[in-house]
């Protein structure tokens, strides 16, 4: 069996680069949270109230599945900010407003996740790319204009699918926000957070009866372009397609034949 430093080096260096020893000294730095990226001149849209997910978690579990055939048919702004909230906004506060719950962890209570969102088809959302700010509740408008549908299945490695989703959200970090504190080893909590992030997307898509499929395969710079990301300080990290699934049993949602390109 061939060693994982010989035959992924880089991946190698990373993880013993970001292991932790005795002998470290960890960094004492305690950063303030950063209230999140946001721009005061972009248009701005307000989310809609969230919609009821009543399905127990065990079901949405076993319900879960990546779905690659999607319906050529709009969701509703409604869903949308249902996702986004489950995914990555506030879900409540402390008495005097000093601390604020979000829906997943984060390592010392950073956040360094930013969402931005590729819109294709959607009721009561123009087609266009948004940036979801959680403190405020609301989208700021990037892009007007829809995003070509040959353009995201180049950004997205070929991958049909990632552009006949009615959207995409995208899981990007502000990387001073967590390794200002922790060094070269935030990078790791960037990944895990962007892991929780997605599955409460994917989770809460299940119970409002609409499919997603993950998306880990991009090309960053170019993809971070097309959001208007800053690449020396804002990282690409994941991505979650969701539209309404095609007809069919948890096999035909799957698209397998798509994978194989029978």
């Amino acid at each position: 069996m061939t060693a994982f430093r010989t035959a992924q080096p880089l991946a190698w260096a990373f993880h013993r680069g970001t292991a932790r020893r005795r002998s470290d000294n960890p960094q004492v730095l305690q950063p303030r949270p950063e209230p999140g990226r946001e721009d005061p001149s972009a248009p701005w849209i307000r989310l809609p109230p969230s919609l009821r997910v009543a399905a127990p978690l065990t079901d949405l579990v076993r319900g879960r599945v990546s779905c690659r055939v999607f319906r050529d048919e709009p969701i509703g702004f409604a869903e949308l900010a249902t996702l986004l909230r489950s995914g990555y906004g506030v879900t409540g506060a402390t008495d005097d407003s000093t601390l604020l719950d979000r829906a997943v962890p984060s390592g010392g209570g950073l956040y360094p996740l930013e969402v931005s969102l590729l819109v294709r088809s959607m009721d009561g959302l123009p087609a266009g790319i948004y940036h979801y700010v959680p403190l405020a509740d609301g989208l700021e408008r990037v892009r007007g204009e829809a995003v070509p549908a040959p353009l995201i299945r180049y950004l997205f490695l070929g991958q049909p699918w990632a552009a006949e989703a009615a959207v995409i959200l995208v899981f990007s970090a502000v990387c001073r926000r967590s390794l200002g504190k922790y060094g070269d080893r935030g990078y790791r909590y960037l990944l895990l957070e962007a892991g929780h992030a997605a599955q409460n997307v994917v989770l809460t898509a299940t119970g409002l009866g609409l499919g997603s499929v993950n998306l880990g395969g991009f090309f960053d710079d170019e993809l971070s372009g097309l959001l208007r990301l800053d690449i020396e300080s804002e990282i690409v990290l994941y991505g979650v397609a969701v539209g309404h699934p095609a007809p069919g049993n948890r096999n035909a949602r799957r698209g397998l034949d798509r994978l194989t390109g029978g």
